[in-house]
């Protein structure tokens, strides 16, 4: 049985980021416009006004001082309050895969590593900018990396699972070289018009080469042990999906950006 390692990383972070004190003073500017149009409502209470934001409540709940992002000034003007993000004809690289290769020759560069060294490719991320041709395989070619590829969704342990997944196939002998490539664009899926999580993710991409011990470089990372598993919650979630399209009435919903109920969500995560 072959023992698999990581033997090389890499990362890649946009050249933007956002400050929590930029992140308030766009929310708050969109909060004050939106109670301003629907001061009658408010008035009547029927319906809430929208709460103001501040750099202290951020931090407190996170620990979060600022975020990578692909695109700054979509997020945070008032008018807009998501990334401008243009769409690319089909044979220009898309977005995600063009983060992912840059994260995946940094690691592949590291561990001194060409492309006709790796065996397989898996992408593993939150959201996939398509339903196919798989991110992966798009990686994959961009590369120029032989054998297989394919995309794989666990959500925020999307990255997890993909370097377990890529262990277990150099565990077995399907294959002695397996990069894992994690492309998150999550400002794409963030609702900005919401207090509550606004703040909580960025924008990345990372990639770990996971190898046969006895052809990795001198200099890697044993992995020690892993132990998967998973839990279905209602209390977090994105709805958007392909279906969407034949459910008109609930196209531009909340529910169709990330939501979810924080404090519940942690209390599933850390039962006390």
């Amino acid at each position: 049985m072959n023992n698999p390692v990581i033997s090389a990383t890499g990362l890649w972070t946009p050249s933007e980021s956002i400050s929590n004190e930029e992140l308030v003073t766009s929310f708050n500017a969109w909060s004050d416009k939106w109670n301003e149009a629907h001061a009658a409502e408010i008035a009547a209470g029927t319906i809430e006004a929208k709460p103001q934001s501040n750099v202290e409540f951020i931090e407190k709940a996170s620990g979060i001082k600022s975020r990578f992002v692909v695109n700054k000034s979509g997020v945070l003007d008032p008018d807009r309050m998501r990334p401008d993000i243009p769409e690319r004809p089909n044979e220009q690289i898309s977005v995600l895969a063009e983060i992912a290769v840059n994260a995946a020759r940094e690691a592949l560069a590291t561990a001194g590593r060409k492309p006709e060294d790796v065996d397989a490719v898996i992408c593993a991320a939150s959201n996939m900018q398509r339903a196919y041709p798989a991110m992966a395989v798009e990686i994959q070619a961009a590369l120029g990396i032989g054998g297989f590829a394919f995309d794989m969704n666990v959500a925020c342990s999307s990255a997890t699972f993909g370097i377990q997944t890529a262990a277990d196939f150099v565990r077995s002998g399907s294959a002695k070289s397996v990069l894992m490539v994690n492309p998150e664009i999550c400002s794409g899926h963030l609702n900005f018009k919401d207090r509550d999580s606004h703040f909580i993710f960025g924008d990345v991409a990372t990639a770990v080469l996971v190898e046969a011990e006895d052809i990795a470089p001198k200099a890697h990372w044993k992995i020690l042990g892993t132990h998967l598993k998973t839990q279905f919650s209602n209390n977090i979630r994105n709805n958007f999906g392909f279906l969407n399209n034949a459910a008109p009435e609930g196209i531009g919903a909340d529910d169709k950006l990330f939501v979810q109920e924080g404090r519940k969500v942690f209390k599933e995560v850390v039962p006390m």
